[in-house]
Formats: structure tokens, sequence, C-alpha cells
């Protein structure tokens, strides 16, 4: 099935839930920033993250923007999504790659190290919400969870899996976010707490050919009333353009621009979250030049 988001409510409407696949928006980013295992595995639970929180935005015009920033050797992490389903990312150093842990599992709180994360919802008024936390343990389904319950004040289980072969083949990729709502009553925290503790793992699901929806329904929301009311296909999707770009070249100071028509034929410019690249030629940069007389 296509990549997709679903939300939906469970327990009488005492639960409300996202969950996500989101295999082909990951191996699609492993290949435009030539990802490692290790890197992979790290993007892939941030998209799945980000398709998720991001579909409970209001309006396509809103931005959700997750950042982690840490002093291990991938540096910094940017996904920034929409909910329409679209989502890009950038990453400062992505082949970083570390070996295994002892149960073989990928190091991905290592690649990222001590730091934080930072949510910020832009709705558009010039004044985003942001929030930051400390990571937690850097594995970005522990340090949402964490961050929901301390910045929003809201009890959320989430679940985030990618699942690579050796050779960096990804073979899964998904995940869930769970959360009570004001009104959950004790039956319906236990019901959903015992759940969670009896849910396998959920790449090994997701590999023996669960489907995202099938796994809220029939495992986490099990003996739950559960209601899925939308569902949003997901995609890697960067709005990057040439004129977006120009409108930066023009922002450049009169001797930057200077400088640059001195050194170079034509200008170009490379996005870091889709590495398209824009050339802007002498003549062109020399109108935008004189423009600033």
């Amino acid at each position: 099935m296509a990549d997709r988001i679903i939300r939906g409510t469970a327990g009488n409407g005492q639960i409300r839930f996202f969950g996500v696949n989101c295999l082909d928006t990951v191996i699609k980013a492993q290949k435009i920033h030539e990802l490692s295992i290790t890197t992979s595995v790290l993007i892939g639970r941030l998209l799945g993250a980000g398709l998720m929180m991001g579909l409970d935005q209001k309006s396509g015009e809103e931005k959700l923007t997750l950042k982690l920033s840490g002093k291990g050797e991938v540096k910094t992490v940017i996904v920034t999504s929409d909910n329409l389903g679209r989502i890009k990312c950038y990453i400062n150093n992505p082949k970083v790659e570390l070996a295994l842990r002892d149960d073989g599992s990928i190091n991905v709180g290592g690649a990222i190290g001590e730091g934080t994360l930072t949510v910020t919802k832009d709705i558009g008024s010039g004044h985003p919400y942001q929030g930051t936390i400390e990571l937690q343990n850097g594995e970005i389904a522990t340090d949402l969870s964490y961050y929901f319950s301390q910045s929003e004040q809201i009890p959320t289980a989430m679940g985030l899996g990618v699942l690579i072969e050796p050779d960096g083949e990804i073979r899964q990729a998904g995940g869930f976010l769970v959360q009570l709502m004001p009104d959950a009553d004790d039956t319906i925290i236990d019901i959903l707490e015992n759940n969670l503790k009896e849910l396998p793992n959920l790449t090994d699901l997701l590999d023996m050919g669960y489907q995202i929806e099938e796994i809220l329904e029939k495992l986490i929301m099990k003996g739950m009333d559960i209601k899925i009311l939308l569902t949003q296909r997901a995609e890697y999707y960067c709005d990057c353009s040439r004129e977006k770009f120009l409108q930066g070249v023009k922002l450049l100071d009169k001797a930057e621009l200077e400088e640059s028509i001195a050194k170079y034929e034509d200008v170009v410019v490379q996005c870091h979250f889709c590495n398209s690249e824009y050339h802007y030629a002498r003549e062109e940069l020399q109108e935008i030049l004189a423009s600033m007389d």
C-alpha cells in the first residue's frame, strides 16, 4: 500500500491516535541525502514522527518543524511537514555510521548524542509556538513522548520503526502515536497500557505483513471502539523553486552581490532538502544589483 497517515479515536473518544506507513518516503530521503544505515534509521524515525504530528495541524499553510541538535557526529537533523502529508528533511552529516550495539540494534542515540529536541509550530501569524526539551535517549520516540508530557501536558505513547538490511536496503518504516484525552477513565487507561506492554516489535509486525491500521485496531487499541477519521497520503516533497531562491539572492547585501558577480559567471544555489540546483546568470545578478541603487 502507498505511504499514508491515519488519524482516529478510540474508547468512545477518550483516546486519539495517529499511524503512519512511510516506507517510500524514507527510501526517497535515503536516496536524496545518500544516508548511511545509521542515519537512514534516524531520519526514518523522525520522518514518521513528523508526518503524524504534521497531520494534527489545521491547514496546509501551517508548518511543523522538528529539530535535533546534538553533540554526536550527526550534529543537526531537521524535518518540516504540513497536514497534507508532505515532508522534507535535512541532515548535517548524512554518512555517519556507528557500530551496532551489543544487542544488534542501530545506535541512533549515539549518532545524535546529548542534545535537544525543538518542536516549532508555525501557523503563519509571525509568532510560531516553540518548545524545547533535553533529549532523553536520542531514540526519537521516547524523546517525543517526553516532549508531549512536558511541553503540552499530554500523556503520549509513540512507537517508531525502520527495518533495514545490512546492505542498507530499507524494508519497512512506520509508526504510531497514541494520546489520552483529559477525560480518559482508568478502565481505558488500563486496557491501553496492557495492550502496549504486550505489543510485539513494530517493525517485525510490519515485516509480517500487518498494515498500520491493523496494528492499531487489533493490537494497540484491542478491546476498544476504534474509529479511523482520516487517511492522508504521505510523500517526500520539497517546495523549493528557482523563484524562491531568487528572493533569497535579493536579500544579499550589495557588497556580497558585487563579490559574487566579480567571481562567477553565474551563481549556483543548492537546496539542502532535495539537492536541487538553481543557476542565476551574471546578467540577472547585475539587474538585481542595479535595482539596489
